[in-house]
């Protein structure tokens, strides 16, 4: 199935549940999609559409022809590593992870010699816009952060993960996810009374996530520990 029909086929079950204002944001979706077909990032489209309904290995094509005709970008880098991620190529996706960050770096750059070349010919006009560009130019985002630390933890680079996953909360998009994988890393990294005071915090924000510990298998060392039962209410 392809990502037109398997949004439809969402859309009409959701009719059927009666779920209408769902159905129209999907309905939405399908524009988008077809919008796609026709647009100069079709490939990237493409793959994005893909990699959304979990056709990793389609995206992953996609996505590399997309590298043969368009011009190399952050985000095409970015979704790779994340495709990678989900195909668990983990030393290729931290490839791509690093392409995506050189990328990021090399546009700041060029935009910032920019200036100086036009400051050195007296185009100040010019000078300010490729100011102005780099202003917009943030530095690398949560959610790079994150996908970084996911990689790195599968890779058992646990301390290196923690950075990431600590660099990741400086503008979280999901604090608690990240503070679940955070605590993850640091058990791993030898660091358990961190982890413990983070599983405490994502506890008592959300007591749903007593019982995803109680079955997470990166836990399985201290299912036994008296703090960690107490965390996860397990202690009788």
């Amino acid at each position: 199935m392809n990502p037109k029909e398997h949004w439809e086929s969402k859309a009409e079950q959701l009719k059927k549940e009666r779920k209408f204002e769902e159905a129209v944001e999907i309905l939405d979706k399908v524009k988008d999609i077809v919008k796609s077909d026709t647009s100069e990032n079709y490939w990237y489209q493409k793959a994005n559409n893909l990699y959304e309904i979990g056709e990793y290995e389609q995206a992953k094509d996609a996505l590399f022809k997309d590298l043969e005709v368009n011009k190399k970008s952050y985000d095409t880098f970015f979704l790779l590593g994340k495709i990678l991620y989900e195909l668990k190529i983990y030393e290729e996706s931290l490839e791509y992870l690093n392409r995506a960050s050189e990328e990021h770096d090399s546009k700041i750059l060029k935009n910032i010699q920019k200036i100086d070349q036009m400051k050195n010919v007296n185009k100040f006009e010019e000078a300010v816009k490729y100011s102005d560009k780099v202003k917009q130019d943030h530095p690398l985002d949560s959610r790079y952060w994150y996908q970084r630390g996911m990689i790195l933890f599968q890779l058992k680079k646990f301390t290196d993960s923690v950075s990431c996953f600590n660099s990741s909360l400086e503008d979280p998009f999901d604090t608690t996810k990240i503070l679940y994988q955070l605590a993850k890393s640091n058990l791993h990294a030898g660091n358990q009374s961190d982890s413990f005071e983070i599983l405490e915090k994502i506890c008592t924000i959300d007591p749903n996530n007593k019982e995803k510990l109680r079955l997470d298998k990166d836990f399985e060392t201290v299912l036994n520990d008296k703090r960690f039962r107490m965390i996860t209410g397990s202690l009788t």
